[in-house]
């Protein structure tokens, strides 16, 4: 019996009271106490508003992240703590800038408010108009996918480049897919070849060298090889895949976006208009003097 007695008071010392015990959870449960400093879950949760809304679920089941950041406001609110026992609180320009930092939260916490009662209409016919009118932002240049074998002018002069270049197009000329790639594993000079085997996969037109374009234009059956092109990097053995033509994106792929857009466009002057009420309040005195003393103040 005196054993089971000490056992229980070991468990009332280590977990505070009976109490400790309740299946019910609390409706702000401490994380950590000092005397009287505390930091609560409510604490943790303000700081989770800080993260990206599609990534609180991941952060709050993560350990790394909760523990590090549980440490972190609590050394955070110790040290506050030990300012404002030290006086430091009652710092005329500290305690302006905590009202700044509050000022900063409540105005972006009333704007945010603002912007979820603002009633936005139906913006799919706009979303229309505007499509037609930009139709040009929505052309999709032309793709091609080539595979190619480079020899570099870098590494070795004009002539020894071309050289090396024409005796390897005369080993893929008539080359199969896997052969030629293999031959661009093994001679090509180009470094992307260590992951794509000098396969370049589609790319637009327009990001591509001009005379690299120009040849590939003049392709047109898949398997085609070019006869030695040369670019700013050297000189290119091109075998052609494949290519995607000029296209416009479709109303549907880019509605969702152009809403947002102009969604955006009417939180924005929403937020605009609640700042201009703020100047333009006949209420509010503007002393230009002391505003311009400031400037004096700092040279």
């Amino acid at each position: 019996m005196k054993q089971q007695g000490s056992a229980l008071l070991a468990a009332v010392i280590a977990f505070g009271s009976p109490a400790a015990f309740s299946t019910e959870r609390q409706p702000n449960p401490p994380l950590v106490v000092n005397g009287e400093v505390s930091l609560t879950t409510l604490d943790f949760d303000a700081y989770v508003q800080k993260v990206p809304e599609a990534l609180r679920a991941d952060f709050r089941s993560n350990p790394q992240r909760v523990k590090p950041t549980v440490d972190g406001l609590w050394i955070q609110r110790m040290l506050a703590h030990k300012a404002r026992s030290s006086g430091l609180a009652d710092d005329p320009i500290l305690a302006s800038r905590l009202r700044q930092a509050q000022d900063a939260l409540l105005a972006e916490a009333y704007l945010q408010k603002a912007d979820a009662t603002l009633k936005i209409p139906d913006l799919t016919k706009r979303a229309e108009e505007l499509y037609k009118v930009q139709l040009d932002e929505f052309k999709i240049p032309e793709n091609v996918h080539v595979q190619h074998i480079l020899v570099a002018t870098n590494c070795r002069g004009r002539d020894e480049a071309l050289q090396r270049a024409k005796e390897i197009h005369a080993r893929v000329a008539k080359a199969g897919e896997e052969e030629f790639l293999a031959e661009a594993e093994k001679s090509s000079d180009d470094p992307s070849k260590n992951r794509n085997r000098g396969d370049l996969g589609f790319a637009p037109v327009n990001a591509l060298d001009k005379s690299f374009v120009a040849a590939v234009a003049k392709m047109k059956a898949r398997g085609e090889v070019s006869e030695p092109v040369e670019s700013s990097f050297g000189f290119h053995i091109i075998r052609f895949v494949g290519r995607q033509p000029e296209r416009v994106k479709p109303f549907a792929e880019v509605k969702d976006d152009l809403i947002a857009a102009e969604r955006q466009k009417l939180i924005d002057k929403m937020r605009n208009d609640e700042m201009n009420l703020v100047r333009n309040d006949p209420k509010t005195h503007l002393y230009i003097e002391n505003v311009e003393a400031l400037t004096q103040r700092g040279r």
